[in-house]
């Protein structure tokens, strides 16, 4: 049984909740647990803003496990941030694409249109890529010309 098939309609129930509040529940805004919490500390120093958001969420769903199968609107749900457009897909595949791009994450959708059925699986990424935000201690201590 697939996590869409066991919480599918609870999913549905909450969707339309959040789109009539227009914020997140609590357990959305909890952190990640277990070995997801590893993958996010790292992850989220190598990506930007709108693939940090999205990782949170998917270490969050990910528990004890290293994937999850969500559908891309749930996942967009929980995120619940919107682009300038006001989008909350959009930012959500610009985020899941900052992390693939990194080598933080891998993406396989099964299926098309509503029966598609999308896992994300955590992956170690490159920790030695540059990171943001990040600042040397060499540079923190020189004096600018």
């Amino acid at each position: 049984m697939t996590f869409y098939e066991q919480y599918g309609d609870a999913i549905e129930v909450r969707r339309a909740k959040l789109r009539k509040r227009g914020f997140a529940l609590a357990a959305e805004t909890n952190h990640p647990t277990s070995q997801a919490v590893w993958w996010y500390g790292d992850a989220i120093q190598c990506v930007p803003r709108s693939g940090q958001a999205v990782a949170r969420q998917i270490a969050r769903l990910c528990g004890d496990d290293s994937e999850v199968t969500v559908p891309w609107r749930s996942l967009a749900d929980a995120v619940g941030v919107r682009d300038r457009a006001g989008n909350l897909r959009r930012y959500t595949e610009r985020g899941v694409k900052a992390l693939t791009d990194a080598g933080w994450l891998e993406v396989e959708t099964v299926g098309s249109k509503r029966g598609a059925k999308t896992t994300f699986r955590l992956l170690p990424g490159d920790r030695s890529s540059e990171r943001l935000g990040w600042i040397d201690d060499e540079e923190w201590f020189t004096e600018a010309a």
